[in-house]
């Protein structure tokens, strides 16, 4: 499919909607998501997995907007979740419980029974007290519960440290040795269904061999268990496929996600191994379906620098600042004016606000637009209401059309949830 993202007459279009001309009538900054981008995702993981035993779970950490759940949904995806709150928004939105999977940390006993009486697929275990602690609340349910232990195979991402999960230096799930263990263990407790298996070693993975090394971990370790009489029926591959943050929006042949050079590789290695793969993918479904849009307020230069500051923030796109992250930023409109180096900054009374550093982009004037990349996912769902700047907007392009679907909240809303 094409970008959904192109330059027409020197204007960038999302679908069919010329994104300056309706800047112009909105409050700007805001969140545009293209419904074809994200249907043309989801299609390329079914694709992937053709003639496999297979369900896609969306990873609602990436956005939760309920429309945009909806179109995921009716797409074939169940949800996975990390939060109580994630679950009732799953359930809202009308994901089948028995195609959700719960993973996290530090899952509190509420949030566990709330999936236990959902009745969802399976609560992904990441340490033995959290195993016993769901044995007990179904237990005192009076429930059977599916688990799959998230094993930690100490394999590098090469990713982001901070969103590398899988080595021993992480908090994520159990090592080897112990999984095993705990596998053994679940014999004991006949409310526990411990028939899967799950594993995830990172995010923003844009190659596959941490992905092949983690399946030929993966067959061993299945086999070892194999041969103590536990059949593994399901697979939870955990998800982290990359995106393309470089030139996705400039250069209409470049890959926009990864899942297509990735995951069928991945699905593949498991070769003729007997068992239903879930995936968890949220920014390889969302994030290059969506653009940050901002207005340029101000410009300023001292000795050392030019800056270019926006209306948009961190608050509104924390990545560049917490993970050092580099988005592709455009100007909405070509003017094929000359090239400088800037800045691109925020408001935020941060010198950690910024969305780029010494990016080469047209000399923008005040009043002009610039389109954020790939701000799909980790934007909206990352977004605070920092130096109390108001939520902002999000809209959905399809085709032609283009319609609100989360109207932000002010301050003056944010003020009534205060005692004063």
């Amino acid at each position: 499919m094409s970008n959904p993202f192109q330059f027409k007459n020197n204007r960038l279009f999302c679908e069919d909607v010329d994104i300056e001309n309706f800047a112009k009538t909105v409050p700007t900054p805001f969140y545009l998501y293209s419904k074809s981008e994200i249907i043309s995702n989801c299609q390329s993981v079914w694709d992937a997995a053709a003639g496999v035993d297979f369900q896609p779970c969306y990873a609602l950490k990436a956005n939760y907007n309920p429309t945009l759940l909806k179109i995921i949904r009716e797409n074939g995806f169940g949800a996975d979740i990390v939060s109580g709150g994630e679950l009732f928004f799953a359930e809202k939105a009308g994901f089948p419980a028995d195609s959700i999977v719960f993973a996290g940390v530090g899952k509190t006993d509420s949030e566990i029974s709330m999936a236990i009486k959902a009745g969802i697929h399976s609560i992904n275990i990441e340490s033995a007290q959290e195993m016993y602690k769901v044995a007990e609340l179904a237990g005192q349910l009076s429930r059977k519960q599916r688990i799959a232990i998230r094993v930690n195979p100490d394999i590098e991402a090469k990713t982001h440290e901070y969103i590398s999960t899988g080595l021993h230096t992480n908090k994520f799930g159990v090592s080897t040795e112990e999984a095993y263990n705990l596998y053994l263990e679940t014999k004991k407790f006949p409310q526990l269904i411990a028939d899967s298996i799950h594993v995830h070693i990172g995010s923003q993975i844009t190659e596959e061999s941490p992905y092949l090394a983690t399946a030929d971990f993966l067959k061993s370790f299945i086999n070892k268990l194999e041969n103590q009489g536990i059949s593994i029926k399901g697979l939870d591959l955990g998800g982290g496929i990359g995106i393309n943050y470089s030139n996705a929006l400039t250069d209409k042949n470049a890959p926009r996600t990864y899942i297509n050079e990735i995951l069928p590789h991945y699905i593949k290695a498991f070769g003729s191994l007997k068992v239903r793969m879930f995936v968890e993918l949220g920014r390889a479904i969302i994030g290059s379906a969506g653009l940050l849009i901002s207005k340029v307020l101000i410009r300023k230069e001292t000795p050392l620098k030019k800056f270019m500051i926006v209306d948009a923030a961190m608050n509104n796109l924390i990545r560049p600042s917490l993970y050092q992250a580099k988005h592709e930023i455009v100007p909405v409109k070509n003017t094929q004016q000359k090239k400088i180096k800037a800045d691109i900054v925020g408001p935020v009374c941060e010198s950690g606000d910024f969305l780029a550093k010494n990016l080469e982009i047209e000399d923008l004037s005040a009043g002009e637009f610039i389109a954020v990349g790939g701000a799909g996912a980790y934007g909206q769902s990352q977004s605070t209401n920092y130096n109390l700047r108001p939520t902002i907007a999000e809209y959905l392009v399809d085709g032609s059309d283009i319609k609100c679907i989360f109207k932000g909240r002010s301050i003056q809303q944010i003020a009534e949830n205060f005692e004063w």
